[in-house]
This record gives C-alpha cells, structure tokens and sequence, in this order.
C-alpha cells in the first residue's frame, strides 16, 4: 500500500506526464497543501518510489540554472498505475462510508 505522499507524488508525475523533474513534484504539493513542501523529502520520496519500481528516471540536459548538472525526468511506470490504482480504489471505498447521510447529519462531513 502507498503512502499519501507517495499517491500525491505518483498523481503529480502521472499529471505531469513526461519529463517531470523533482522540481515540478514539489510545486505540485506544494501548490496542493497550500504551503511551501521540503525539496528533501520529494527527492527522497521519488528515490523511494524508484527503489519499487513505481517510477523510472532518465537524465534531462544539462541546464545553466542548474550549474550545468541535468534534472532527472520521471515518469510512472505501469506497476506504479497499477499500485496508485489500487490505493485510489481503497480511498475511494474507505471514503465513500464519509459521505453517507448519517454522518452529514452528525456534521462529520
């Protein structure tokens, strides 16, 4: 099962969908929650998702904003589909029971 942060970041990529560079991932969440997401933990999370197979990179160009060093451009491999997938069915089932009426009429929702 994915994390939150893993589902956020498999669906930044996947909306990206290609050459999507760390940077892009942490503008992405960062623009998501409203506030400013560290770099460290996209990077570290992306290295994470990398390590399962969920996502691959290929070097981009050297870039001069980068000090001549070349972005890593990620994509969402099918076995990452298919593991976001999963965990959007689960969240979609787990918060489908939210949106019941009885809870509305407690306020919960």
């Amino acid at each position: 099962m994915l994390s939150k942060l893993e589902e956020l970041i498999l669906l930044a990529v996947l909306r990206g969908r290609a050459d999507v560079t760390a940077g892009d991932v942490q503008a992405a969440l960062s623009a998501a929650f409203g506030r400013e997401q560290q770099f460290g933990s996209v990077f570290t999370s992306l290295d994470r998702l990398s390590e399962k197979k969920l996502v691959r990179w290929k070097k981009g160009e050297p870039d001069a904003r980068r000090g001549g060093r070349a972005p890593r451009l990620y994509e969402i491999t099918a076995q990452g589909r298919k593991a976001l997938d999963a965990s959007l069915r689960a969240t979609q089932v787990i918060g489908g029971a939210l949106a019941s009426p009885a809870l509305s009429a407690l306020g919960a929702t």
